[in-house]
């Protein structure tokens, strides 16, 4: 399995929380009557329709007017991260295909980075500002599924023991996670197959991380060719 097939499991792992970006906009306790609640609302849309400038737009607009707002920090964070993943999957599509601009694939791939940095940062924040106060039964889930996200932009950029870390924790916080999306969103989103779990690709980076260095295939799992990609947009 060669890098782009690497690149389209890590967007369809992206699935697994997209099913609950509508809640952790929310979780916060105060629901649709906090101010700026219907943004955040018109902003997780935007995410689902993959009008990722216009998310982050919207997201850190309202991150202005309330920085105690974790949901639209996270919010910040997984419009980053969704920025920095399309830019990657293009700058590697443009790569394959020689006739097309290479200064374009590299232009791509240091705004991806970019992208993929900031949005590790905005998860670090918003993850220590969550649990400063404790981990309980309101805030768990929210907490798992940022772990979650921190673990793909991890994965991502190749730090995989960090990684692991974090979907072993996401698993630990919130196992609703391992199960992805409902057949009813998959059917709204003409998803018929379910995504490969996070749980899989932590049992795979578990394995591997275990072998010395030379033998390690981290982006070449065996059990991934398996895997149906599919577009999430």
């Amino acid at each position: 399995m060669d890098e782009k097939r690497y690149r389209l499991l890590v967007r369809t792992a992206i699935a697994l929380t997209i099913a609950w970006v509508a809640w952790t906009l929310y979780d916060s306790g105060d629901g649709a009557s906090k101010p700026g609640a219907h943004e955040l609302a018109a902003a997780g849309r935007y995410l689902e329709d993959g009008a990722f400038e216009k998310a982050l737009a919207a997201f850190s607009k309202v991150y202005e007017q309330d920085q105690e707002n974790i949901g639209a920090l996270r919010g910040q964070a997984q419009a980053h991260m969704r920025l920095g993943l399309q830019q990657s999957i293009e700058a590697e599509q443009i790569k394959l295909n020689t006739q097309d601009d290479t200064s374009r694939a590299a232009q791509l791939r240091r705004s991806s980075n970019n992208h993929l940095q900031t949005a590790l940062s905005l998860y670090d924040e918003a993850i220590q500002r969550e649990t400063i106060n404790g981990i309980s039964q309101t805030n768990r889930l929210a907490i798992g599924v940022a772990h979650a996200n921190r673990g793909i932009l991890k994965d991502q950029l190749a730090d995989y023991q960090g990684a692991l870390d974090d979907y072993n924790l996401a698993l630990k916080l919130a196992p609703e996670v391992k199960e992805g999306p409902g057949f009813l969103t998959r059917f709204m989103r003409n998803q018929p197959e379910k995504p490969p779990s996070i749980a899989d690709r932590a049992r795979y980076l578990e394995t591997e991380l275990a072998k010395p260095v030379e033998q390690r295939l981290m982006r070449l799992p065996d059990e991934d060719a398996k895997q149906q990609a599919y577009r999430l947009d």
